[in-house]
């Protein structure tokens, strides 16, 4: 059977991440630790990220692809919780694997979504990146709005859905245009790779995206 189309599941994406990311003490207490002081760190990853990917633009084609990438991998660690994201993308057969076959393809997969945003902020052209708000969403989650601005461009708008980790918070999940879960894309990406090579054929798949999006550089 066929997977609903992913611009009419972001919800449902959004508990799968919050539930994949483990309890923060409950809904309760994560809600009654949320305004003000908790929550206000919510953008702080958001902003950093914001930072690194205008350092990405502004280094453009001055600055081989995968150098570019070693550069970038250490904040995409930092601020997105990628373990949850795949769990979510590529169940059930991520908890079918063994811990190599996890940590292989958890490494493939931070390095295609690393090279994806390398690929894509390549060049800079008077963009900006403007923060817009934050809310709370389901089961503890908090949506943190961006806008990115580009000169003669409508703004484009993503929402970044965050988890507390301890003292910090983690990206869970993207939202372009507010409703297009990225994990949900992913997830429908993955699921003919994962039925015909299980895990690994996704990690080998993965790896071989990233390399393809790095090119020669």
């Amino acid at each position: 059977m066929a997977e609903p189309p992913t611009w009419i599941r972001p919800l449902a994406a959004l508990l799968l991440l919050a539930m994949a990311a483990g309890p923060v003490g409950g809904p309760a207490t994560a809600r009654a630790q949320s305004p003000p002081a908790a929550q206000a760190g919510a953008s702080a990853p958001v902003a950093r990220l914001n930072q690194a990917l205008l350092d990405l633009m502004r280094g453009g084609t001055r600055e081989p692809s995968r150098a570019r990438l070693q550069r970038f991998m250490p904040v995409m660690q930092e601020t997105f919780d990628l373990e949850a994201a795949l769990r979510v993308a590529a169940a059930p057969y991520f908890e079918r694997a063994n811990e190599a076959e996890q940590r292989q393809a958890l490494d493939a997969f931070s390095r295609r979504s690393a090279a994806q945003y390398v690929d894509r902020f390549d060049s800079y052209e008077g963009q900006s990146f403007d923060i817009t708000g934050q809310r709370d969403g389901p089961r503890g989650t908090t949506l943190v709005d961006t806008h990115v601005k580009k000169p003669g461009k409508e703004p484009v708008r993503l929402t970044y859905v965050l988890r507390p980790q301890g003292q910090t918070w983690k990206i869970l999940d993207v939202l372009a245009k507010g409703t297009i879960s990225q994990v949900a894309t992913q997830r429908s990406e993955f699921q003919t790779i994962l039925r015909n090579g299980g895990l690994p054929g996704l990690a080998h798949d993965l790896n071989a995206a990233a390399d393809r999006l790095l090119g020669g550089g």
